[in-house]
């Protein structure tokens, strides 16, 4: 079937750092990620970073589980590779972390490639897939404001 990516972007009222800080506590998913109904951290960095990473998520169409390698480049970027998962065949993608006025704000850029492993007519899995990065994106915008303001 091959990947169909897309991406969405809106501005955090939070620095780059902020936002990478909240984006990489994977285990708070569940807590302020909507569709997260799970995470596990399998192997970490030697900086305590997640390196891989099971999450299970609630993608509309199906549950699915998956697991991905994270790369990250503080604190501009967060990526992730493809390493096993039940329900998908393939997902990558990336945050970018862009600092506006002078750092005090952030673009924040979610992009995301996913091969659901079974037919979808392109249109429902774009809506799909493209609600799914919308809600996670806002949910990202959410917390990191949330943590910021306390």
């Amino acid at each position: 079937m091959g990947i169909n990516r897309a991406d969405q972007s809106l501005v955090i009222d939070a620095p780059p750092d902020a936002c990478f800080d909240a984006i990489v506590d994977f285990e708070t998913y569940p807590e302020w990620q909507d569709a997260v109904i799970s995470v596990e951290v399998l192997d970490r960095y030697d900086d305590g970073l997640g390196r891989q990473v099971q999450l299970r998520v609630d993608a509309k169409f199906r549950e699915v589980v998956y697991t991905l390698h994270y790369h990250h480049e503080r604190p501009e970027r967060l990526s992730w590779d493809f390493v096993e998962g039940n329900g998908v065949e393939d997902i990558d993608g990336e945050y970018l972390f862009e600092p506006l006025d002078g750092g005090r704000r952030t673009r924040a850029t979610y992009t995301l490639g996913v091969d659901p492993g079974v037919p979808v007519p392109g249109f429902i899995f774009r809506r799909l897939n493209d609600g799914v990065m919308r809600r996670s994106i806002r949910d990202t915008k959410a917390e990191v404001e949330r943590r910021t303001r306390t």
